[in-house]
């Protein structure tokens, strides 16, 4: 008999708050036109080439505020 693939959740919770964030965007999209999500593409495109453009890496980002400590 095949194992089953591990889930990507971690625990019942995080698979519920996932499946209701896509039934609330699903009631976004019926709810709002068009014109509303192409002008959010565009600002999350914005975010994620500002992202790419950041000349920081996630570890020098996150020791310059602290959040990451020299190992040793």
């Amino acid at each position: 008999m095949p194992k089953s693939p591990k889930s990507k959740f971690h625990s019942k919770r995080d698979m519920k708050e996932r499946v209701w964030f896509i039934k609330l965007y699903v009631k976004e999209l019926k709810e709002h036109p068009d014109e509303v999500f192409e002008q959010q593409v565009k600002l999350i495109n914005s975010f994620l080439e500002s992202a790419r453009n950041f000349p920081l890496t996630k570890e020098q980002y996150l020791r310059m505020k602290g959040e990451l400590r020299e190992s040793s």
